[in-house]
């Protein structure tokens, strides 16, 4: 791909079966223990089609586009991001989230569109930039670290109704 370039512009109903097919990539990485992965799908749309349907001024669901010389442009990606006013403390932007597809891992999309929700963030004038990401997902982990994210809480989970030692 030469001269490529990413464009981020709002998702439209247009967009519907694009950010369908991205779903399982929520959970294509093995969700931890005690994740129901039916229900991660579930709810995941259900917030996207909540996006898609009633855009709110705090709020965005924006679709990335590469667009190169060579190629036709088509859709890479995409990012939902909130506003969140906790009762204590500051707002902040919060990283729904972030999906790539397969197709478009590996080449620094992922750090781009980190890049584009911290511009995003700004342009709302929030000083910080909170996500949430399961345990089991690595690639993600890694892409957050990079970027400069760090731990701020760690959550902690145990199944019950099994039976210990045996």
């Amino acid at each position: 791909m030469t001269n490529a370039a990413l464009v981020l512009r709002p998702a439209t109903r247009d967009d519907l079966g694009f950010l369908q097919e991205l779903l399982p990539r929520f959970v294509s990485f093995g969700l931890p223990p005690g994740q129901d992965e039916g229900a991660v799908l579930a709810g995941a749309a259900q917030h996207l089609m909540a996006a898609l349907a009633a855009p709110q001024s705090d709020s965005a669901l924006l679709i990335a586009w590469i667009e190169a010389e060579d190629e036709a442009p088509r859709r890479a990606g995409f990012l939902r991001l909130d506003t969140e006013r906790p009762l204590f403390g500051a707002p902040f932007a919060y990283l729904a989230d972030l999906a790539l597809a397969e197709w478009a891992e590996g080449r620094g999309l992922g750090k781009l569109l980190l890049a584009q929700a911290e511009r995003w963030a700004e342009e709302q004038g929030l000083k910080q930039v909170q996500l949430h990401v399961f345990a089991t997902n690595a690639r993600a982990r890694r892409l957050y670290a990079q970027a400069g994210y760090s731990e701020v809480t760690l959550g902690l989970s145990k199944l019950l109704g099994r039976r210990r030692g045996g």
